[in-house]
């Protein structure tokens, strides 16, 4: 008897958002891989890694713990039963398959520790109680329609959603735990500082970090000590979301040839230890100031450091230490269509055939985010999660938007006549290296959402979140807006136009937007600012080549021409470039000719 078995793992966004530090979203994501590659190994094993639709991969040795490949949160196989078999037996055999895989994580995580030294008991009930297993198993016969029963089946794993179950888990009097909010925190709160005054303030401080891994203040449930602890022998290297903020800066301290960025790091971590605190000497984040209370215990005489740490900077890199930017990116992107190709599969082997390429490409996107100085927290078929360094994102994003495109172009189908192949749509957060990551996260998954409703998807959108400011967003077409952003930077660091003029157009279009006069006359006052203007730090007017170029992207003298980006949005996609041309100048990346850029 031959049936198609659909198995889902969850907890999902929930589970993995629920972080504070980049190495936390990393663990949450590589967790759950972890748990549904024990899934699908299971399955395999059994029945023939042939029998595996999604994912797909060219042996059992690929599914095994720690691997490199990325398995996602739904496994869809194709499995034949013998007589003393059934979906029930193979239903339980996923299920231990996982909580043996996650059994092995916990004494991964925990096995620093003394039982003493944490509620071990109450760990391990939350830990235990965090899988979310659900799966559904449908007839399968030679004369039936793949489509039909696979459609059949998610109707009836959806229902099977919809029904979860809610288990009593054990609580304690306890304060919640600080990343998630729900579950208890399993660590003593003795081991926390009572106050400003307690004479064991210090101590306690580094017992916890280096205990725990977990700040003062900071509580941690079982399920966190997971994220904390766990991984330490396959983790890639993690850096911050500070370190990200400040590798344009790290770069130009290379450049200038006044001693590697590595001896600037090691002199700022010499004169933090001799305060009495341990750092890592390879993380950026030792050049940002306002990273001194975290990095040192209260009372250690932090304004002598501050002044110590200027010091150091300035003789690395002299004015450049004044132009320190704290802004990093994070990179969401999801395929476009996807649900709308599965269903253009018409037999089991396209679509399997679709997962062995969508895996080839996850496989291939750490390599492609790390060549462009970042870390990836996620790459698991058309899902792609990293941050980066604003200086390289929006060349990575690019890449891996043509990659997906490449591999998913065999997969094109009609819908309405129009002929459409899946691409990718990517979602970028320019945020501050100290908000907290499950702000930015949110952000970031907003700005995909925004990237999937371009026309015809295959989008593009990008989120300025400035401390104190607006939050602003420009989206289009992969293209059409990272071509006029391209262009943008380029102007910007060549200084053929001055920093105020984005600022000029948005206000020429808050006061006139709303009155009778045309958008055409609003449009063509915006090019008499632009013509008025002078080039940055410059008596010199703006070349006339870079006013054609504003007119083009404008529509003027271009009649029913619709214009390629509407007044307000241009202004919106200059600030957005500027912060990019500022990150590109300060890590000295190369410039092209202004007049190459143009045409």
């Amino acid at each position: 008897m031959k049936q198609l078995f659909i198995c889902a793992i969850g907890p999902v966004q929930d589970f993995i958002a629920s972080a504070r530090r980049s190495r936390d979203l990393w663990y949450g994501s590589w967790m759950l891989s972890e748990l549904s590659k024990s899934a699908a190994g299971a399955i395999a094993e059994k029945y023939g890694v042939a029998s595996l639709i999604f994912p797909a991969v060219d042996s059992v040795a690929m599914l095994k713990p720690a691997t490199a490949i990325n398995a996602p949160n739904k496994i869809i196989a194709l499995v034949t039963f013998a007589n003393d078999d059934s979906p029930d037996k193979l239903g339980e055999l996923v299920r231990k398959a996982i909580f043996t895989r996650l059994s092995e994580l916990q004494d991964d995580a925990f096995t620093r520790l003394k039982e003493s030294e944490f509620n071990l008991e109450l760990a391990l009930v939350q830990i235990l109680d965090l899988p979310e297993i659900y799966w559904v198993s449908m007839p399968y016969g030679t004369d039936d329609n793949y489509e039909i029963v696979r459609d059949q089946a998610e109707a009836l794993l959806a229902a099977r959603k919809n029904t979860r179950n809610f288990q009593k888990i054990q609580g304690d009097y306890q304060p919640k735990s600080s990343l998630d909010g729900a579950r208890e925190s399993v660590i003593p709160e003795n081991d926390y500082p009572q106050g400003s005054n307690d004479p064991q303030r210090i101590k306690k401080i580094k017992i916890l970090y280096d205990r725990f891994r977990a700040r003062q203040g900071e509580r941690l449930s079982g399920v966190d000590l997971l994220k904390r602890l766990g991984g330490t022998n396959v983790e890639p290297n993690f850096y911050s979301t500070s370190h990200m903020a400040a590798l344009p800066f790290l770069e130009r301290v290379e450049a200038l040839g006044k001693g590697t960025r590595k001896k600037l790091l090691e002199e700022i971590a010499r004169t933090l230890k001799v305060a009495g605190w341990e750092v890592d000497e390879r993380d950026g984040a030792l050049v940002f100031e306002s990273r001194l209370v975290d990095l040192v215990p209260a009372g250690t005489e932090l304004e002598e450091l501050r002044k110590e740490l200027g010091k150091i900077l300035k003789e690395y890199s002299g004015e450049w230490s004044s132009k320190l930017s704290p802004y990093y990116a994070l990179l969401a992107a999801d395929g476009d269509n996807m649900g709308k190709t599965i269903d253009a599969q018409t037999d089991p082997a396209k679509h399997q055939k679709m997962s062995q390429l969508l895996s080839k490409f996850a496989q291939a996107v750490p390599d492609i985010i790390r060549k462009y100085k970042g870390v990836p927290i996620y790459a698991g078929g058309d899902d792609v999660l990293a941050y980066l360094p604003l200086h390289t994102v929006l060349a990575c994003a690019k890449e891996l938007a043509e990659r997906f495109s490449a591999a998913m172009a065999e997969f094109a189908f009609e819908d309405q006549g129009t002929k459409i192949s899946p691409t990718l749509s990517t979602g970028i957060v320019i945020a501050h290296h100290l908000t907290p990551l499950s702000d930015v996260l949110e952000l970031a998954r907003k700005a995909e959402k925004q990237a999937k409703k371009v026309t015809g998807k295959n989008g593009l959108a990008i989120t300025l979140s400035k401390r104190g400011g607006v939050d602003r967003t420009i989206y289009g077409k992969w293209g059409k807006l990272d071509g006029r952003l391209d262009q943008l930077i380029n102007l910007t660091r060549h200084d053929a136009i001055s920093s105020g003029t984005a600022y000029e157009l948005q206000q020429l279009d808050r006061d006139l937007s709303g009155t009778s006069i045309p958008m055409s006359g609003i449009v063509v006052e915006a090019i008499r600012i632009i013509k008025r203007k002078r080039e940055s730090g410059s008596e010199k007017r703006i070349d006339q080549d870079i006013i054609q170029l504003f007119q083009q992207w404008l529509a003027v003298d271009n009649v029913g021409t619709s214009p390629e980006v509407t007044l307000p949005e241009l202004a919106q996609e200059m600030m957005v470039a500027k912060i990019f041309a500022d990150a590109a100048d300060l890590a000295n990346s190369p410039m092209q000719a202004i007049k190459e850029e143009i045409q």
